[in-house]
């Protein structure tokens, strides 16, 4: 392996720790959000709690459950990121692995909710700038993740490749 292309294998490295934690940055973001709307207070100094309705929804929402979801998101993000960072000369695949599929899995959810009425989801109709970010920024980790499976395999079995 020359030294340019371990160059660009640090590079594409370090891009995807940083879009990982990018992304942790905005979901972490999204769930202080939601606390901060769970947690408002009415004049007399009380908490407000509630079951959240969805007019598109069949039943009620799950409080706080879109909150709680960003939050654990958020947190493997930055998990996930360390041990790419810990690992780095490792050639360890798993948190590349985990980084497709769990980036994957949250499009696939974020695409369900926005198109199918789901119980304790609902049907969420806006699509707001911080979600297209977010896709963006998981699309980005997906690309970069599957670039350095393919060059950690490629160190692995360099007979397939020449």
């Amino acid at each position: 392996m020359s030294m340019r292309q371990i160059t660009r294998q640090k590079i594409i490295v370090y891009s995807v720790i940083a879009l990982m934690i990018s992304t942790a940055v905005v979901y972490l973001g999204l769930g202080v959000r939601g606390v901060e709307r769970m947690l408002h207070f009415d004049q007399s100094g009380f908490v407000l709690h509630h079951i959240e309705s969805n007019r598109e929804s069949s039943g009620p929402r799950i409080p706080g459950g879109q909150t709680i979801f960003f939050v654990i998101v958020g947190i493997a993000y930055i998990v996930v990121a360390a041990w790419m960072l810990k690992n780095r000369r490792n050639s360890s695949k798993i948190p590349y692995i985990i980084a497709v599929w769990g980036s994957l899995a949250i499009i696939i959810l974020y695409i369900i909710s926005h198109t199918v009425n789901v119980p304790y989801i609902g049907l969420e109709a806006e699509v707001n700038t911080i979600d297209i970010i977010s896709k963006v920024l998981q699309v980005g980790i997906i690309i970069g993740s599957l670039i350095v499976l393919r060059q950690l395999q490629k160190q692995q079995n360099p007979k397939l490749y020449t």
